[in-house]
């Protein structure tokens, strides 16, 4: 059970802030779903307790191993709208294994600087939408999961709308994606002696303005990252001090980061054996 009981049988957050309402997988399924007629979705959602005319907003949250999931969907739904006073609630679900929903009022605002709780977790926030447009906010929800925690400068939690374009990059097949010869040599530079060292030092260089910040960021001297970058270099055979080069190996990493395999943000595993995160 999520949270301590309320006075009204409600789950309620630490502390007594707001109701986490434990929803049934079913319904909130169905209110995610985009197969299912206008008039079951909105069945559903009234039987979760939101109102059909207002808005909405949807968040995954997705974790790497089914034991993590319940404690996640807590963490997550108390540090989107736990704050004291909110007047609201949250809906959660788990919908698979290593997948949950939280369904949320649309006019709470998101926090930027929200964490998931527990390691290794995955939070992607969807759009505030209105009832019948929710199967949209999820799979913006689910895809914004997939870009969380990726690297040393990834958050773990990301908002759709922060993405902007690089959301594309997640509708890429992975076949597709990782036959690309930049992506396939970002695969040999991991693959390689101190390949999780040298893809964290490619990614902080790719998207901080300076040395000097990535160097902060990986909390090394300039020139050990100076150093690192020389290597990195000769193996992709492109120079990242050129604006197109940085420009070209960061989406070839991003990429790769995408579709790694052993990537539990993806839930490739789960997507085939319960017909993906977006067919219900």
């Amino acid at each position: 059970m999520l949270g301590h009981p309320g006075a009204d049988g409600e789950d309620c957050a630490p502390g007594g802030r707001w109701p986490l309402r434990l929803g049934d997988p079913g319904l909130v399924q169905a209110a995610l779903s985009a197969r299912l007629p206008e008039a079951e979705r909105s069945r559903a959602l009234q039987l979760l307790g939101l109102s059909p005319r207002a808005d909405v907003r949807a968040v995954a949250v997705v974790v790497c191993e089914p034991g993590l999931l319940h404690r996640a969907l807590h963490g997550c739904a108390e540090r989107l709208g736990g704050r004291e006073g909110a007047p609201t609630a949250a809906h959660v679900a788990a919908l698979w294994p290593t997948v949950g929903a939280v369904l949320l009022p649309g006019s709470v605002a998101v926090p930027r600087e929200a964490e998931p709780g527990p390691a290794r977790t995955a939070m992607g926030v969807g759009p505030a939408t209105g009832p019948q447009q929710l199967p949209d906010s999820w799979a913006q929800a689910r895809r914004a999961a997939r870009f969380a925690g990726l690297g040393p400068t990834w958050p773990r939690a990301v908002v759709a709308e922060d993405l902007g374009a690089l959301a594309l990059l997640a509708d890429l097949p992975a076949p597709t994606a990782l036959a690309h010869p930049d992506v396939a040599a970002v695969a040999r530079l991991g693959c390689g002696t101190d390949g999780e060292q040298a893809l964290a030092t490619l990614e902080a260089v790719c998207r901080s303005s300076s040395l000097r910040e990535a160097a902060k960021i990986l909390c090394l001297h300039h020139s050990a990252v100076a150093h690192r970058i020389r290597r990195i270099e000769r193996i992709l055979r492109v120079s990242l001090s050129d604006a197109h080069g940085r420009q070209r190996i960061q989406t070839a990493l991003l990429l790769w980061q995408l579709n790694a395999p052993g990537n539990w943000r993806s839930d490739q595993e789960s997507s085939r054996q319960h017909g993906g995160p977006h067919s219900f």
